[in-house]
């Protein structure tokens, strides 16, 4: 077999692979592959297009995995056994309050101050929320309650493709397992099927729920940001990195 016969099959084998992981989340996408003088890669609708006469066969399934992440990020739905994670809705906004207007969870997620009423600035949060393709919300199957959220966030800091990611839950729901079975479900779609290099999470030191977590699901200490950003009781602090690669 020669060295063309093989780079046909590897096409074909990935192609089957990522089209039927996009099929298994309700997303439709197409893979085609060309060649000449186009460039190395191109999305259009929902069609993927790339060059192997400018991607080599041993990077072929990095940029085909990169690809796919795009378009079916945004519109990704992951179900466990007790909850489901999906796309914020406009509906989700009185649930969110419950996490957000509660202060000793706002500071241990983030350090920022919480919301007392449902208002302009509020519900201008509540539209970010809309707009942002990553953001996923944690909802309870039984009920449809939503408890949590989920960002995914870019990272064009590192040599290979990451993303950070950032999740609460709302008190009510703590401590009963539910972060960790949305963000292992996260971690599975992303690092196992999507073929993603690495995720990134970040916690204040004092957050020890939170890096219990993060360890917990096998991501390994990084480093300290050292004057990472300022803490409403804590002043200046210092933010942990954990990393968990594929």
């Amino acid at each position: 077999m020669d060295g063309t016969e093989i780079k046909a099959m590897n096409k074909e084998e990935l192609y089957k692979k990522y089209t039927a992981i996009c099929k298994k989340y309700g997303v439709t996408v197409n893979i085609e592959f060309v060649t000449g003088e186009k460039e190395a890669q191109a999305i259009e609708g929902n069609t993927i297009r790339l060059n192997t006469d400018k991607i080599s066969e041993a990077d072929l399934e990095d940029y085909i995995a990169y690809n796919v992440r795009k378009l079916l990020l945004p519109h990704l739905v992951l179900s466990t056994d007790r909850l489901t994670i999906r796309r914020f809705q406009t509906s989700d906004a009185k649930d969110c309050f419950a996490f957000l207007s509660d202060k000793e969870t706002c500071y241990s997620d983030g350090g920022y101050e919480p919301f007392y009423e449902m208002n302009e600035a509020y519900n201008s949060l509540m539209d970010k929320f809309a707009e942002q393709e990553m953001r996923k919300m944690v909802v309870l199957k039984d009920t449809g309650k939503v408890i949590g959220t989920i960002h995914l966030m870019e990272v064009d800091d590192r040599a290979v493709e990451a993303l950070e990611i950032g999740y609460v839950i709302a008190p009510e729901y703590q401590r009963k397992g539910y972060a960790y079975e949305a963000v292992a479900a996260i971690l599975n779609c992303l690092l196992q099927e999507l073929h993603l290099d690495m995720v990134i999470g970040g916690a204040v030191e004092s957050n020890r729920a939170s890096i219990g977590l993060l360890e917990k699901l096998g991501f390994q200490y990084e480093g300290r940001k050292t004057k990472a950003f300022y803490h409403p009781e804590l002043g200046v602090i210092d933010l942990q990195y954990y990393v968990k690669e594929r």
